[in-house]
């Protein structure tokens, strides 16, 4: 162990989750699960209906302490493939321009804006936002047709759908 930090960590809240009420591959956070989407890269919409597929929306944050537990540099980093890249959030500006809210409806009572954001960069469309992976996990507004990893968010003991089996192979044709 170095530096004070438990190398077991990420697979023991893996494990944790996987006991309370948050399906496997599930994170459990307070009284939500959440998915760390990093194997197929979506636009904000796309990312958002798979997300709602599941019972969930894309992640929304209420605390400092939310965003930090799911942006620690252990969790990022085991749960994206490539550890520069930045994730979809929830928040958006896609009904009121200028007025961000959240794909679940929650209320926006945080935010953690990188210095000189929102800023719809060089008079772009930047409607949706990422969290950016670096030193400091910042929000940017970016276009929403940017294909990022993303980050689901669903009520605890609310399990994803699975998908269905697919039916069992017909006799005779290969």
């Amino acid at each position: 162990m170095t530096g004070g930090q438990n190398p077991n960590f990420v697979s023991d809240c893996l494990l944790s989750a996987s006991d309370s009420h948050c399906d496997k591959g599930w994170l459990l956070y307070g009284d939500h699960c959440y998915h760390f989407e990093t194997e197929v890269v979506k636009n904000w919409q796309d990312a958002e209906t798979h997300c709602a597929s599941e019972q969930g929306h894309l992640v929304s944050f209420h605390s400092q302490q939310e965003l930090s537990f799911l942006t620690g540099e252990q969790l990022i980093k085991a749960h994206q493939s490539d550890p520069a890249d930045d994730v979809w959030t929830g928040l958006n500006d896609l009904f009121i321009p200028g007025m961000f809210t959240w794909s679940d409806e929650h209320i926006t009572t945080f935010t953690y804006w990188a210095p000189g954001e929102p800023n719809n960069h060089d008079g772009f469309h930047e409607d949706c936002v990422e969290i950016t992976n670096g030193t400091v996990s910042w929000w940017n507004d970016l276009n929403c047709d940017a294909h990022l990893d993303w980050i689901c968010k669903i009520a605890k003991g609310k399990d994803p759908i699975q998908p269905p089996e697919p039916p069992p192979p017909i006799p005779g044709n290969t």
